[in-house]
């Protein structure tokens, strides 16, 4: 194993071949692609652990870069007074409104469709990403 614990093969097999990037997502019951480097954060000790060394206060407006399913979006949610979630893929989007639609937490989530690298980023407080 690796040093950090993460099998690097997958991810140089995944720039190689995007159809075996598309595999290794659908292995975890939704259809990545990892060409995008989309992963999912499904551990809570991590979510939880993001949320603390990025010391988010009650009054930040959050943006959070790559989203997904909202593992991480929920936590900040709970947390901070806005999250502006930045998401390239529309699967991922709908995976997020349905998410929070009906909750006490929609009011507080921004969602803009696009690239992070080429967006005009709107005013925030802290930026989290995994």
């Amino acid at each position: 194993m690796p040093k950090h614990g993460k099998d690097r093969t997958h991810s140089k097999r995944s720039r190689a071949n995007p159809m075996a990037a598309m595999m290794e997502g659908r292995q975890q019951g939704f259809t990545f692609n990892k060409t995008f480097g989309q992963h999912i954060l499904r551990n809570p000790l991590v979510v939880k652990s993001i949320v603390e060394y990025a010391a988010i206060k009650p009054t930040d407006v959050v943006l959070e870069i790559g989203p997904g399913t909202g593992n991480l979006t929920q936590k900040l949610l709970e947390t901070a007074k806005k999250v502006i979630a930045l998401e390239y893929d529309p699967r991922m989007i709908a995976e997020l409104h349905k998410r929070f639609q009906g909750t006490e937490l929609i009011h507080k989530l921004q969602v803009i469709h696009g690239d992070a690298i080429k967006l005009k980023f709107p005013f925030f407080d802290v930026c989290v990403a995994n």
